[in-house]
């Protein structure tokens, strides 16, 4: 096309026709510019498109650490249940008839409110997004707010549970049971028994591990439990054992639903992706 002009022009200014030679000049120049307009808007396009793929990989990403994020939450859940269980029954019991009942029962809910899971949030796609300066490649700008709020009250609640696990359940509940109390193997020591994590092998070998369950440990603990001063310092790190079980609980509840809500966000977003 562009020879084809150039023969006309020539044509045109050996026979000294100087306004048709202008207007098939502008002809050209325009042709050219028409060109070039196209060719950015298809490299635009082709910018647009891979923007886009990047970011439904992002945001497949990001929901499938939501859905380990909720699995997460969900077994942090049963175990703080668990907890806020063995202490409301000691608890029960102790309301009713302002005394401790020390059997197996009763050592074997201490031996597993000395227990404590570590909460851990799942955000690798996130934390991605932050580092490398990706995060306004979310072009849903409602959604890209929720998920900056959801992430800074899961890092909250990780912070929460965690120290409470380590400045009272490891630094004072464990340390004041064991002058107080006798510990019987917890129930999470049962399930790691009967668990896929360990191997044959060494199951065989943990089922030699000495469980203490003794008439006379039992008999020490009533003993140093009728001591008033004693009896109030086991209530209190029961009791507050029991409100920090409660607390995580209502907080891991709240965070469950927001995490329920964000995944089934992200799928209607993908919709529009496919």
């Amino acid at each position: 096309m562009t020879t084809f002009f150039r023969n006309i022009r020539q044509k045109l200014a050996a026979q000294n026709k100087v306004a048709a030679y202008l207007r098939y000049a502008i002809g050209e120049i325009l042709l050219v510019v028409i060109g070039i307009l196209i060719a950015l808007q298809v490299n635009n396009w082709n910018s647009i498109r891979i923007e886009k793929n990047k970011e439904s990989v992002y945001l497949k990403n990001i929901e499938r650490d939501l859905i380990e994020q909720r699995k997460s939450i969900d077994d942090q859940l049963k175990t703080e249940l668990v907890f806020s269980q063995m202490a409301k029954s000691i608890l029960t019991y102790y309301k009713e008839y302002h005394k401790f009942n020390v059997d197996s029962s009763f050592t074997s809910a201490i031996g597993g409110l000395c227990d404590r899971r570590t909460f851990v949030k799942i955000n690798p796609t996130y934390t991605e997004l932050l580092s490398s300066g990706n995060v306004d490649i979310i072009s849903d700008n409602k959604f890209k707010g929720e998920l900056i709020n959801y992430y800074q009250e899961l890092e909250r609640l990780e912070l929460i549970i965690n120290k409470n696990n380590n400045l009272f359940t490891d630094a004072v509940f464990v340390p004041g049971m064991m002058r107080l109390s006798e510990l019987q193997t917890s129930s999470v020591y049962d399930d790691i028994l009967t668990s896929n994590l360990l191997s044959q092998h060494v199951k065989d070998s943990l089922e030699n591990y000495i469980r203490l369950n003794e008439k006379n440990l039992k008999a020490i603990t009533a003993s140093q439990l009728e001591d008033p001063a004693n009896q109030l310092i086991m209530i209190n790190l029961i009791n507050y054992r029991y409100i920090t079980a409660n607390i995580h609980y209502a907080f891991l509840l709240n965070q469950k639903e927001k995490t329920q809500n964000l995944i089934d966000e992200l799928k209607l977003i993908l919709r529009i992706f496919k």
